[in-house]
């Protein structure tokens, strides 16, 4: 798939060392737009929504927000936040920025761990971007899903 003249330019940006020192697209050779795409067909394929990933993963942020740099237990979680000095700007020039802020959260039945920054949360969430194979902070959206246990059979999936 050949890469569009405006996805060729944001490629750039995401680069390593260009906003931030590991870049977001790792080592994955595909153009953005092709990231993107196969991400929400496996979120389509599970109902799941990234407006529902982010939004679950915003909520864990702030709970461990609550006791910035201490373990929280979330019931099903222990969530640990921690904060850094400054903003991460989003490579998508959408003049958003986050602040950069950590989130380790542990699932207690299964000792699993995943993490996000406030960025990631963004990315997803407006963007539908995990980012590139190989990324640092690469989440695969099947993953995150399970792990997050979503769709939540109480709520209903969303488009």
């Amino acid at each position: 798939m050949k890469e569009n003249p405006r996805d060729a330019l944001l490629r750039i940006d995401m680069e390593a060392g260009r906003l931030i020192k590991d870049g977001f697209l790792g080592t994955d050779p595909r153009p953005l737009s092709e990231i993107i795409s196969q991400d929400l067909d496996t979120l389509a394929a599970l109902e799941v929504s990234h407006v529902i990933l982010g939004e679950a993963m915003r909520q864990l942020t702030r709970k461990g927000m609550a006791a910035m740099g201490e373990e929280v237990d979330t019931g099903e979680y222990l969530v640990k936040t921690e904060e850094y000095m400054g903003w991460l700007g989003c490579p998508f020039k959408d003049a958003r920025r986050a602040a950069k802020r950590n989130t380790r959260v542990t699932d207690k039945a299964t000792g699993q761990q995943m993490r996000w920054s406030d960025l990631s949360i963004h990315l997803i969430e407006e963007h539908a971007f995990f980012q590139g194979k190989g990324s640092p902070f690469r989440l695969e959206p099947e993953a995150l899903a399970a792990f997050l246990r979503l769709p939540r059979p109480d709520r209903p999936a969303e488009a």
